[in-house]
C-alpha cells in the first residue's frame, strides 16, 4: 500500500533536474514521515485500519487483433478491495505522538539538505555559465 505513493515519487523524479531530484531526496524522510502520520490520523479518527486486497476477475470484453480486426475476448479486471482490520489504538497513538515529536527535527534536515542542494547546483550553474 505504501509503496504506491513511492513508485509515483520515482516515476516523477525521473523527469526532474538534477536539483529538484536532489530536493526530493532530502526531504525523502520528512515526507515518508508526513504521510505516515496522516495515515495514523486517519486510523485514529475511523478507530481501525484499512487494508486492501488486490482482486482479479475476468471480463467478457471486446479485443483488436493484430490486423484492427475486433473480436470477443476474455480480459483480467483487476480491483482494490479495501478491509477493516482491528489494530491497537494505543499502540497508533503512540506511534503519531513520536512523529509528531520527530517531524520538527526532520524538517529541519530536510531544510538543510534542500539548501545544501541548491549551493551545490548553484556553483556547477556558475561554472557552466
Amino acid at each position: 500500500m505504501r509503496a504506491l505513493p513511492i513508485l509515483g515519487l520515482l516515476l516523477l523524479a525521473a523527469c526532474a533536474t538534477p536539483l529538484e531530484r536532489c530536493v526530493s531526496q532530502a526531504r525523502s524522510s520528512l515526507t515518508a514521515a508526513e504521510t505516515e502520520l496522516r495515515d495514523l490520523e486517519r486510523t485514529i479518527a475511523r478507530g481501525y485500519a484499512v487494508e486492501y486486497r488486490v482482486r482479479t476477475y475476468p471480463v467478457y470484453t471486446t479485443c483488436r487483433g493484430y490486423k484492427g480486426t475486433i473480436h470477443p475476448c476474455w480480459r483480467d479486471r483487476v480491483q482494490r478491495v479495501p478491509r477493516r482490520v482491528n489494530v491497537n489504538m494505543d499502540e497508533v497513538r503512540r506511534r503519531a505522538a513520536d512523529l509528531r515529536a520527530r517531524i520538527p527535527a526532520l524538517s529541519a534536515s530536510a531544510d538543510r539538505g534542500a539548501g545544501q542542494c541548491r549551493a551545490t547546483y548553484a556553483q556547477i550553474a556558475a561554472q557552466e555559465g
